[in-house]
C-alpha cells in the first residue's frame, strides 16, 4: 500500500529511518491506526487544514531564509496569522464565506497534533520531532491522493489571492512525494 523506500528517501524524513527504520515505520502505522477510525467527512475537513498548514509553511521558510519570492513581512504574517487563527478557533473560514467545522472529538485530536508541533519545533523537543513527523507522514497517507487533491484545489480556489499562486504551488511540491509513496490509493 506504501512505498516505504520512496517515502526514506524524502528530506524531513531520512535521518529517521536511517536511524531507526522499523522503529519509525512503527510510529506511522500507530498513527495511521488511529487516524482510521475517524470518519470520512471529518477526515475531508482534516485534509484542508493540513494542506493549508504546508502552504503557511512554505511561506514561512521562505521568508526566514529571504528567498527571492518571499512575501512581504505583512503578507507572511497574514497568512500566519490565518493558519493558527483557523488551528486556534478549530474552523476554517473561507472567503466564499462557508465555514468548515469540525466535531469535538477532532477538534481535540488538532490540540493534541498542535501540542506535538510545538512540543517538536518550538520547545525543541527531539523525539517529538520524530513524532511529529510521523504523524504527519500518517496524515498524508490517511487522507489519500484523492482526498489531497480535493483540499489542494478548494485551498487555491479560496486562499490563493492569500498564499499567491506560487505558494500554492510550493505546498502541493511539498505534498507530492508523500502522495507518490502511496501505491494504491
Amino acid at each position: 500500500m506504501f512505498d516505504w523506500q520512496k517515502l526514506a528517501q524524502i528530506r524531513e524524513l531520512t535521518e529517521y529511518f536511517e536511524s531507526d527504520f522499523q522503529g519509525f515505520k512503527q510510529r506511522i502505522e500507530f498513527h495511521i491506526q488511529e487516524l482510521q477510525k475517524i470518519e470520512s467527512e471529518e477526515l475531508d475537513k482534516l485534509a484542508i487544514i493540513r494542506v493549508l498548514e504546508v502552504t503557511n509553511g512554505c511561506t514561512q521558510w521562505a521568508f526566514r531564509r529571504n528567498d527571492e519570492n518571499c512575501l512581504t513581512v505583512e503578507q507572511t504574517r497574514e497568512c500566519m496569522q490565518r493558519v493558527i487563527g483557523f488551528m486556534n478557533n478549530q474552523r476554517i473560514d473561507l472567503p466564499s464565506g462557508r465555514c468548515i467545522s469540525f466535531q469535538e472529538s477532532t477538534n481535540q485530536l488538532m490540540r493534541e497534533i498542535r501540542q506535538i508541533y510545538q512540543d517538536a519545533f518550538k520547545k525543541n523537543m527531539e523525539d517529538q520531532e520524530r513524532e511529529y513527523y510521523a504523524l504527519s507522514v500518517a496524515q498524508f497517507f490517511v487522507y489519500g491522493r484523492d482526498r489531497l487533491n480535493s483540499a489542494m484545489d478548494l485551498v487555491k480556489l479560496e486562499f490563493e489571492s492569500l498564499f499567491s499562486t506560487y505558494y500554492i504551488e510550493r505546498g502541493r511540491k511539498y505534498i507530492a512525494p508523500y502522495v507518490e509513496s502511496i501505491s494504491n490509493n
